[in-house]
């Protein structure tokens, strides 16, 4: 029997990331996978959604016809390009020594996992075991899924109609992401939750921010109001929320929570502890309840982004290696890839005395940077956010066109416990969006500076 210091079940990011890290580290790894080399991520997720929102912004007269979007030829794009990343992905595993097998990864002990493809059975051994099965989108038990009418975001790039008008759904990045997409495919987009803001938890600036963005755009926010009633009228939905709003569209997107797949991984007889949606509970080294398996990405239950699920790759295999690594989620930034992008990471300043800081911002408007004149961009927002005893940066927001490469700036502060200083000495051209860093951590040093006189 085949044996491997290192069995990943699951090819998405988390996966991937996991094989890999183990890989580099000197063990012999085997990944197994049931369908496509990438997961949901790279097939269906963010990487197709970024690449069509960055194909529409740079080159929409590409794929322009007789006015309109010619969708076929746009979503024809995006699946090679996604197919020809997936064989990249393939042969970076391969090169890095990492053992692929197709077909389903079945757990039978914490040392044994059994492959199973069509009729074909057979066993392998292991020391280790990472999940990374990932997951699949709900639908609500009032509104089913209903082939092309109403779908997941999973499903997106399943048809090439273009709906004239969209209800999306949900909140947080993603439905700001696919909402954007829809508007610059040319539909009319209505975006509605059931909670008060796109960004719970967020700095209040921040969703703010992506309120006006999404508003400037005449995307429809329908935020607090739950669906009262929606009705089929032929190929239509007339869908009627709390307070009486009424409208009518041609197709439903459910950006809901997701089930984690983990139903066919043997949990009960394992011991592994599963919870309502499915989800694997794990400790903070990302281990289950069963001893030597552990489990990264959305079967988790997180609704984790490809940078929160990397690196939950890179801590379980580190701890699959004899490690001792817990995962710290204030060091991985959340991206929303609209234009302008948005990112964050760490604490915002009024949320930082629950992590034990007492926080203090600097914030500078884009309309008051050069970068915004020669551009003409006036609406970005940076922040820097620190600890008023300490000077150690604990935090930043951006709002701007290349947020999702500048945060990693701030994320290099916070990892290193740097003081404001660092950022306020960044050699950069003037008239580039990094002066919008530099810019935000002297006025954060001048705030600190006059906490410190206050307090005196």
């Amino acid at each position: 029997m085949e044996t491997f210091d290192l069995i990943v079940i699951g090819s998405g990011s988390a996966g991937v990331s996991a094989a890999l890290r183990a890989s580099d580290k000197g063990a012999r790894v085997c990944i197994i996978e049931a369908d496509r080399i990438g997961g949901s991520c790279l097939h269906n997720g963010l990487y197709p959604l970024k690449l069509g929102l960055g194909l529409l912004n740079r080159n929409k007269q590409n794929f322009f016809s007789n006015g309109a979007v010619d969708s076929e030829k746009l979503f024809n794009s995006i699946r090679e390009t996604m197919r020809l990343l997936s064989h990249s992905w393939e042969q970076k595993l391969i090169n890095s020594g990492v053992t692929i097998k197709m077909g389903d990864g079945l757990p039978i002990s914490s040392s044994l996992v059994q492959v199973i493809l069509n009729d074909d059975t057979y066993d392998i051994g292991t020391k280790k075991i990472i999940i990374a099965t990932g997951s699949k989108p709900t639908s609500l038990s009032t509104i089913p899924f209903e082939r092309d009418a109403i779908i997941s975001p999973d499903d997106i790039f399943e048809n090439h109609s273009i709906p004239e008008r969209v209800f999306i759904m949900g909140s947080g990045g993603s439905a700001c992401e696919i909402s954007c997409f829809y508007q610059m495919l040319g539909s009319k987009v209505f975006l509605g939750d059931n909670e008060p803001r796109l960004f719970s938890g967020q700095d209040p600036d921040i969703s703010n921010a992506i309120e006006k963005i999404l508003k400037s755009l005449k995307i429809k926010l329908l935020l607090g109001k739950k669906i009262s009633s929606y009705y089929k009228n032929n190929e239509l939905f007339d869908i009627t929320l709390a307070e009486g709003i009424k409208f009518q569209v041609d197709k439903i997107i459910l950006n809901l929570s997701r089930q984690a797949n983990s139903e066919n991984l043997n949990c009960g007889t394992l011991g592994i502890r599963v919870g309502g949606e499915k989800e694997i509970f794990v400790n903070e080294r990302l281990e289950t309840s069963a001893a030597g398996i552990f489990a990264v990405g959305s079967v988790i239950g997180r609704k984790t982004r490809s940078g929160i699920s990397e690196e939950e790759g890179k801590v379980s295999a580190d701890n699959a290696m004899g490690k001792n690594k817990s995962m710290n989620y204030d060091l991985i930034p959340q991206v929303c890839f609209t234009r302008p992008e948005i990112a964050t990471v760490g604490c915002y300043s009024d949320q930082a005395h629950h992590k034990g800081f007492r926080g203090v911002e600097g914030c500078v408007q884009s309309e008051k940077l050069d970068f915004s004149f020669l551009g003409d961009f006036k609406e970005g927002i940076f922040k820097i956010v620190a600890d008023a005893r300490s000077g150690i940066v604990i935090g930043g927001q951006i709002v701007s066109p290349n947020a999702s490469q500048l945060i990693s700036l701030v994320v290099l502060a916070i990892k290193k416990g740097m003081k404001v200083g660092a950022l306020l000495s960044l050699a950069s051209d003037k008239s580039s969006e990094t002066e919008g860093i530099k810019e935000a951590a002297r006025l954060c040093s001048n705030a600190i500076k006059t906490n410190i006189k206050a307090v005196r």
